[in-house]
């Protein structure tokens, strides 16, 4: 763990990755976007949303003061502060999450934009089957190339990883360079195989 990741304001802020990733907009149909089923998904990682009603607290503020995203990680290989934002339906919201997140973590650990723009990454994790005529329009944009094949996903994939590209979703990529260093919009598996990589608490 990063020595700013264990300043004291985050020690009672930690959830499980899986917990971290819960959408529970449907009270009789609560769904873990990260399920136990993930290797890592009892990895202890920052809850955001905690961090963000703790700050709100210590101005007697309501935590409806700010958005947030769903949790902060760290990425072991480049460095990065990575902030995390989990979408199971509808992806609204994602930029001004974005942008009070890093208003709370600035304050807390005395940043500013400057250090987000070197250090900060920014992941938006959204579910597929909910956003699938979306994405395949965004797709199509980017190769114009005709209607997408339904099972294209797992092509898609393997050109993009053979390119070495990603495609920016949800407007996400007006973020990158203002706000963060960089920016990923990962589906459920995308991310696992990032956070595998990258973040995993082995």
């Amino acid at each position: 763990m990063n020595i700013l990741l264990k300043n004291t304001f985050f020690q009672d802020c930690y959830n499980t990755l899986a917990d971290c990733s819960i959408d529970d907009s449907d009270k009789d149909n609560i769904v873990k976007m990260i399920n136990e089923s993930f290797e890592y998904a009892g990895d202890q990682v920052i809850n955001f949303d905690s961090v963000k009603t703790k700050f709100c607290r210590q101005f007697n503020k309501s935590y409806k003061a700010f958005k947030s995203a769903d949790c902060l990680i760290y990425n072991h290989n480049n460095g990065k502060y990575v902030i995390v934002e989990f979408k199971n339906g509808k992806v609204t919201h994602v930029k001004d999450k974005l942008k009070d997140s890093l208003h709370v973590f600035n304050d807390i650990l005395g940043k500013n934009l400057d250090f987000c723009r070197s250090e900060c990454e920014y992941i938006v994790v959204y579910n597929y089957e909910k956003n699938q005529q979306y994405v395949n329009q965004e797709i199509n944009k980017e190769y114009k190339d005709g209607a997408i094949e339904e099972g294209y996903k797992e092509i898609f994939d393997a050109i993009f990883k053979l390119a070495e590209k990603e495609i920016y979703l949800f407007g996400v990529s007006l973020m990158k360079g203002i706000c963060v260093s960089d920016v990923h919009t990962y589906d459920i598996e995308q991310f696992k195989n990032y956070y595998t990589k990258n973040c995993c608490l082995k």
